[in-house]
């Protein structure tokens, strides 16, 4: 059992953290901050296995299915990357398999995030999502 909010409500949460903010300025002000908080990423995992496809600046995404949940760890060179990836560990590390698989990311949407970055990060961010998906329905068998 976790003590974390079921899926949905993470992805609601961030919709309403992001409704906080004005402007896009300030919404990649706060990705940035976020980004800044992901916690060390190991070297030993900085490897092309784990990095991620599509993305201009260097980023890993490693996942890894314990007691019938998936665990994400993730890094970034660019800033704002990195807090693209804090917002898809905050909603998907922790989860079965079942519940990354059967919720995508669409509080990405929601909050704008498609229409606001460039179309290389766009790029990145579908290769975190296919990394995520991927490791999920491994662990699902």
């Amino acid at each position: 059992m976790t003590d974390q909010p079921d899926i949905k409500a993470a992805q609601e949460e961030i919709v309403d953290d992001f409704a906080l903010f004005d402007d896009w300025m300030d919404r990649y002000r706060f990705l940035i901050d976020l980004g800044r908080a992901l916690p060390p990423y190991p070297d030993d995992l900085r490897i092309d296995d784990w990095r991620v496809k599509g993305c201009i600046n260097r980023a890993w995404l490693h996942g890894e299915a314990r007691d019938g949940r998936v665990y994400y760890q993730a890094s970034s060179e660019s800033e704002i990357v990195a807090g693209l990836i804090a917002l898809l560990l905050k909603v998907y590390s922790g989860r079965t398999p079942r519940e990354i698989i059967d919720n995508p990311p669409d509080f990405l949407e929601r909050i704008g995030v498609w229409e606001n970055i460039t179309s290389n990060r766009i790029n990145g961010l579908k290769g975190m999502i296919g990394l995520i998906q991927g490791v999920a329905a491994k662990a699902a068998g």
